[in-house]
Parts: structure tokens; sequence; C-alpha cells
């Protein structure tokens, strides 16, 4: 009995002991607990924690916000981005890309570290930081447009075109400036540059990143294309105010001074400009169909014949010539070049190596062209053209027209037509005087234009002697008091009104 009395206790000692060993565990369980709870719920950063080498721990949103803005964002915005080009530099403020950091979301990342999870895993974070520290790491925000906008205006101010030496000859010399190089901003690697500095945070230097360009004649060039290749003058009349004459300045000052690179290739139409009264061009003689007419810019036709034949003995390439329809007066048959609208140009190549300089004026009715570039051809050697008339081509069948207001059967020529030609050209090569070759140049036909003659159809009346109109003795219509009517001259039977050369 009593040793059942024994292990009864020691049982209720055992139970009491694992009760009160229970209790205690769980005591010491909220006893922990507390403590990891005093330790991560305050309303500060956790200490440990930096923003861009700046400590932020033991700081409220609010005073982390205000650290930051006094260390990092107003010192950043005094920062400059310099950029270097040769021995000129240019400075950018930071706050003139838009730059700016991201401080709240930095803060907010901050201050919500080891905030989440169960309390065992926050606090094992929250150990980490404290043992091992967590640096936040801050991005600069800029404005990609201003930065755009920024390297555009430096563009503006550092890239510059390569200039070309210019040549003009003033009171009959050549005077020629130095090229000059250019440079073309490379903004895409200047802009990344830019930005790489701006992401630091700190006052940085870069250079612009920069191409050289090179201009297409240089100095050299046109020093050494100033030896008179080829020229040729036609002779005009009439005094300055005339339309033609002025035609003839407007036209040559337009194409003098025409510089022509190697392989280019030179249109009379586009150097000559719009032909039009705003461009300084009046009213002159023209080839309309084969007739003289007035019309706007005549006289240009002459300029492009002069210029042709300054060419051909400049032995440059001819890429297209057309002759006139009708034989002009101030080159020989087969020597002239026409131009009319945008379908019939002349036009050359400078087939040399070097630059070609096209010279034109008028003046005291002489009209000037010549062509100056690098002499290549031996001493003493000229070209001179040669006509060669093959055939003449008859007028067509004359253009009749009635008339009633000519007595019956009278005929008035009325514009005399011309009688057609074709004739082949050579060019002839001397040197020394000496006639070294003579090969076919071009063809040229010039169309024959058929006589337009008036011819009478009216009926002379019978009338009495009360002063009414009768028919005279010779077939003339008389007057009320028997003169005859002042008419043209008659030649044949046939009267002849106008006649004469052909200017164009």
């Amino acid at each position: 009995m009593e040793g059942k009395s024994k292990k009864a206790a020691v049982f209720v000692i055992i139970a009491l002991v694992a009760a009160i060993g229970a209790g205690g565990g769980y005591y010491y369980k909220r006893l922990k607990d507390t403590k990891l709870r005093e330790a991560l719920e305050v309303n500060t950063i956790y200490n440990g924690i930096t923003i861009n080498g700046k400590d932020v721990g033991g700081l409220t949103k609010d005073e982390a916000l205000e650290l930051l803005k006094n260390e990092l964002v107003y010192p950043m915005q005094n920062q400059v981005v310099t950029v270097l080009n040769e021995e000129e530099s240019y400075n950018i403020k930071f706050d003139e890309l838009g730059a700016e950091y991201d401080i709240d979301t930095a803060v907010d990342t901050a201050y919500e570290a080891a905030r989440s999870g169960t309390l065992k895993d926050r606090y094992k974070l929250y150990e980490d930081i404290q043992n091992n520290g967590l640096e936040i790491n801050l991005d600069i925000a800029y404005d990609e447009q201003k930065v755009n906008e920024k390297i555009e205006e430096l563009d503006g101010i550092i890239s510059r075109e390569a200039k070309d030496s210019v040549m003009k000859r003033e009171n009959g010399a050549f005077v020629i400036t130095d090229e000059e190089i250019g440079y073309e901003l490379d903004t895409e690697r200047t802009k990344d540059s830019v930005v790489e500095i701006l992401k630091t945070g700190k006052s940085g230097e870069t250079k612009a990143f920069c191409e050289e360009t090179l201009p297409k004649i240089t100095k050299e060039e046109n020093e050494m294309s100033t030896d008179l290749l080829g020229t040729f003058y036609t002779k005009y009349s009439g005094g300055p105010g005339l339309g033609r004459n002025i035609n003839l300045d407007v036209g040559c000052k337009n194409i003098d001074g025409t510089i022509l690179m190697p392989g280019e290739i030179f249109s009379m139409n586009e150097s000559l400009g719009p032909q039009t009264y705003e461009n300084g061009y009046r009213n002159a003689a023209v080839i309309v169909n084969g007739k003289i007419e007035d019309g706007l810019a005549g006289g240009v036709c002459q300029i492009t014949t002069t210029l042709y034949n300054a060419v051909v003995r400049a032995e440059l390439e001819i890429v297209e010539r057309k002759n006139h329809s009708l034989a002009v007066a101030y080159v020989p048959l087969g020597h002239d070049a026409a131009i009319a609208g945008d379908y019939t140009d002349m036009k050359f190549k400078n087939n040399t190596e070097y630059p070609i300089y096209v010279e034109a004026y008028a003046v005291d009715g002489k009209l000037v062209t010549s062509i100056y570039g690098h002499e290549t051809r031996s001493a003493g050697r000229t070209v001179e053209l040669e006509t060669v008339y093959m055939s003449s081509i008859p007028k067509p069948a004359e253009k009749v027209t009635e008339n009633p207001e000519l007595p019956e059967g009278e005929r008035i020529v009325t514009y005399e037509g011309k009688v057609g030609h074709k004739v082949s050209t050579y060019k002839l090569v001397y040197e020394n005087g000496k006639l070294l070759s003579r090969e076919w140049f071009s063809d040229s036909v010039y169309k024959p234009v058929a006589d337009e003659v008036s011819v009478g159809t009216k009926i002379a009346d019978e009338v009495d002697v009360t002063g009414e109109s009768i028919a005279g003795e010779n077939g003339n219509i008389v007057s009320e008091n028997g003169n005859d009517f002042d008419t043209a001259s008659t030649q044949g039977g046939v009267t002849v009104q106008g006649s004469g050369s052909i200017f164009e």
C-alpha cells in the first residue's frame, strides 16, 4: 500500500514539473517576441541603411528626405558637364538637363527594408542589416528631350561646313581664297558621354566627338586651274537700254564665275536661270517656228553659241548641242548652239582632273566667253571649226492666204521664207600653225521656210462720174480725186514687205 502511494507521488511531481516547464517555454517565447517587436516596430529607418553613402539609419522618412535634399539634390543641381572642343569649352548645368534624384522612392525603399514577412524572417533581415549594412543606390533621372535639345544646340555651335576655296576674276586677274576644313559633331557619341557624367552626380569633362569634313575645292587646286583653255567672242550692236543687250548682260552675269568640278556637267538653261521678267530678262527678237518674233529673253542664244565655241576650243566634252532652226548672223553655219524652254539645251562636261572656271561678259559690242582650267595640252595647240556646205534645201510651197481687201489678182509677199541648208562641221587642230588633225565634229540642218503670200480677191466696182470709186486703167484702186493709194514697193508684180538678217 505504501509502495503504491510513493509511485503516485512521483507521477504527480513529474507532471507538475512538466507543466511548469511547458509554462516557462511559453513565457520565454512571449518574452522573445516582445523584444523582437520592440526592435522592429519603430517609426524610423533601421540603423545600418545608407542611401548613396548617406546614413539614414534612425531617421524618420521626412528627416531622411531633408537630409538627401541638402546633401544630394541641391549640390547635384549645381554640377556641370564641360564639353571640350579644341580651345573652346561649353558648360551645361545638370538642372538644364532636367537631372534629379528619385529620393522619395529611395526613402520608401529604405524604410520598408525588413518590414515584411514573418517576425522571425524580419528579425533575421534586421540583424543582417545591423551586422552588414544595406546600401541603396540612387540613379539620376534626366529629361531626354532637354538633353537632345542641348546636344542640338552644341551641334549648331561646334559643327560648321567646310568652305571651298573661292576663285574669281577681278580686273583681269584671279583672286583665290583659302579653303577651310569643316567639323560635324557626332551627336550620339557626345550625348552618351554627357549622360555618363550626368549619372555620376558630379561635375565632369568630356570632349566633343567630331568628324572632319573636307572642302571640295582647295586653294592649291584653284591655283592650278587658272590657265586659259579656250576663248571666243561674238559681236552685237545697239545701245545698253536695248532689250536684247540687257538680256546679254543679265545672261552673262548669271554664268560668269561658274565653277565646274571634274566630272560635273554644265547646263546652259540651268545656269541662265528662269528666263523671266522678274529675273531681269526683257523682250527681244527670238526664232519661233521659223520666224523672228518678239519674245522674252531674246539674245541668250548668242551667249550659248559664244560659250559653245569657247568650250570647243578648250576641248571639253560636248554633251548636248542643237543648231538653230534658222541661220544666225553672228557665227558661220554649223558653229551655233541654241537653247529653248526645257527641251533644247547646251551642255558640256568637265572631263579634266581639275576645276573649270567659266568667264562671260558683254561690253562695248563684244560678247566674250572664256574657259579656264589646268592646261595639259602641248604649247602652241589651237582648235578651230570648219564648215563644209553639203546642200541647200528648197523652200516649201508658198503659203497663200486670200485677202478680200486687195484687188483681185494682186499678190503681196507678207513673209519672205528662207532656203534651208545642210552643213557638216569639222574640228581642226593646229600646233604652232601646223595642221595636226581634221575630224568630223557635227552636222547641222537649217530648215527651209515657205514664203507667205496674200492674194487679193476683191472685184473692182464700176461707178459713175458722181465721185464714187471706179477701176483705174492699170488695175490699181484710185481715190476719188484720181490719185493712187500709197502701196508697198512692187517687184515683178509681187509686193515684198520686210526681210533682213536674223539675230536671236
